[in-house]
């Protein structure tokens, strides 16, 4: 009995289940090769096996109802295929993404001048800091000028700031001690013409005031503050030519809990990898944020951290002469994205082998294992005071380590974290900065799949003497710091040629 044979009524749904099912194959198969999972070879015998399989299946026309399910059943897949593909390529898509920036200022007097009792009158004499990587958009805000890349329309002036300024008005410092004197100090300056009223200042610098100088930040009264709309900056590193030869990365974990990315922020974690794909092994090189070493823009010394300050190309300029190498790709973190994906990953089990009191959070641990959240860990990974025995910066380095090295076992051994994969990939999305394209990492992660083989992960770090001394940024009062040793220095950079040849 031939009871399963199409019959003229059965065969236009017959042929709109087939068109189906050929439309979605090969949109599937679109996507898919989107991803970059496999490599072009293997994809195209993939591709061939999958086509002949529909081909069968479009051709089995004589038992109808085996045939149905099969094709149903291969709409179902590719539809499936599909689902994936379309999140696997969004999740890179996302990677790196920060479109539109907001830069916060504030417009400031001191706390003790009538200004700050009586804030009305002429904003005459606005004292400005001349390394502010956003200068020219701050000049352009300030006097009402326009610009392709700044409208005034995109930031409206209100308040005391509404009124008409004149570019003899803005007022230009070395440093934010030159700065903030001039604010605060004016009976002992003697150039009248560098008497201010007033100063514009980056809320990355006012928060680093904050905790450098409590003195002259509690001298210092908040008149108005703003979000400056700015077009992002330009990160420059030296673009290795394949993914095949041996590239470097700058790795920043930034000082910044707002969810945000600002081009200038304080970098306290300054890692460099090396990454060497013939010889399957990566270098990590960690650089302690209070390093003295020269500025990039003007071979002043100051901390590593500092250099932040004047945006991430001053810290990959900085770190490149100091090493003598090139910087090809970079990642930036800030520390929502740490605290977010530990919380998303259930936590993470360190051992710390001495007593570590954090000066973040207010938190006791003694020598004992600890299972860590988001904001314990983060707590505990940047803590250096109450370990400066061990080497204050640079045992917290090693710390982050122990706690990257935590999350990363987690990954691999928690069955669970899947679950979890559309959460975990938004934080570090939003808390993510990188110059690595969505098709580089996903040939990364193509070479990974297809070969399989474990990497070999060597760190170093550097050392140094440790001094309070004078830093260009901040050049009073003094601040601690790391004098690099040469022979350690020399060492690291031993390496990095090593890791690099």
């Amino acid at each position: 009995m031939k009871k399963s044979a199409p019959t003229p009524k059965r065969r236009p749904f017959l042929f709109l289940i087939q068109l189906l099912a050929i439309v979605t194959t090969f949109f599937a198969l679109f996507l898919f090769y989107q991803t970059q999972i496999l490599p072009p070879r293997i994809f195209v015998l993939f591709t061939i096996f999958y086509l002949l399989l529909l081909a069968l299946f479009v051709t089995l026309s004589r038992r109808f109802i085996l045939l149905v399910i099969l094709l149903f059943l291969q709409i179902f897949l590719n539809l499936v295929a599909i689902f994936l593909s379309l999140k696997y390529n969004d999740y890179f898509a996302q990677i790196g993404q920060h479109d539109n920036y907001t830069e916060k200022y504030s417009l400031i007097t001191s706390v003790d001048s009538e200004f700050a009792k009586n804030p009305t009158g002429s904003l005459s004499k606005i004292g400005l800091l001349q390394s502010d990587p956003y200068q020219e958009y701050v000049q352009q805000f300030l006097t009402n000028e326009k610009s392709p890349r700044s409208s005034k329309e995109k930031n409206p002036r209100t308040g005391l700031l509404a009124q008409n300024i004149n570019q003899q008005d803005l007022l230009q410092f070395d440093n934010l001690l030159s700065l903030t004197s001039a604010l605060i100090h004016q009976a002992s300056l003697p150039a009248p013409d560098q008497k201010v009223k007033t100063i514009f200042l980056g809320r990355p610098y006012l928060d680093s005031l904050k905790e450098n100088n409590q003195e002259v930040f509690a001298k210092l009264y908040v008149l108005q503050e703003v979000d400056l709309s700015v077009s992002p900056k330009i990160i420059e590193t030296t673009k290795n030519s394949s993914l095949d030869t041996p590239f470097t990365v700058y790795l920043s974990g930034i000082d910044n809990r707002d969810h945000t990315m600002p081009y200038a922020a304080r970098s306290d974690v300054n890692l460099i990898m090396v990454v060497n794909p013939d010889k399957r092994k990566i270098l990590i090189l960690n650089t302690p944020r209070d390093f003295y070493v020269p500025l990039a823009m003007n071979g002043q010394k100051d901390k590593l951290t500092h250099a932040g300050l004047y945006g991430v190309n001053e810290s990959i300029r900085t770190l490149e002469n100091f090493y003598q190498i090139k910087i090809n790709y970079y990642a930036r973190i800030n520390f929502d994205a740490f605290a977010s994906i530990i919380d998303q990953i259930g936590g993470i089990d360190v051992t710390i082998p001495y007593t570590v009191n954090t000066y973040h959070g207010g938190r006791h641990y003694a020598p004992g294992s600890y299972h860590l959240n988001g904001d314990e860990a983060l707590d505990f990974a940047r803590e250096r005071v109450s370990i400066s025995w061990a080497g204050g910066d640079r045992e917290r380095g090693r710390n982050q380590e122990k706690i990257l090295s935590a999350v990363i076992k987690k990954l691999q051994t928690d069955a669970h974290i899947l679950s979890k994969f559309d959460q975990i990939f938004a934080s570090l999305a939003k808390n993510l900065q990188t110059n690595f394209t969505g098709h580089d990492l996903k040939y990364l992660v193509q070479k990974q799949l297809t070969k399989m083989v474990d990497w070999r992960t060597e760190l170093i770090d550097v050392d140094g003497r440790a001094d309070i001394t004078s830093t260009f940024t901040y050049p009073e009062p003094k601040h601690f710091v790391w004098h690099p040793y040469p022979e350690s220095v020399e060492r690291a950079k031993s390496k990095l040629k090593a890791y690099l040849e």
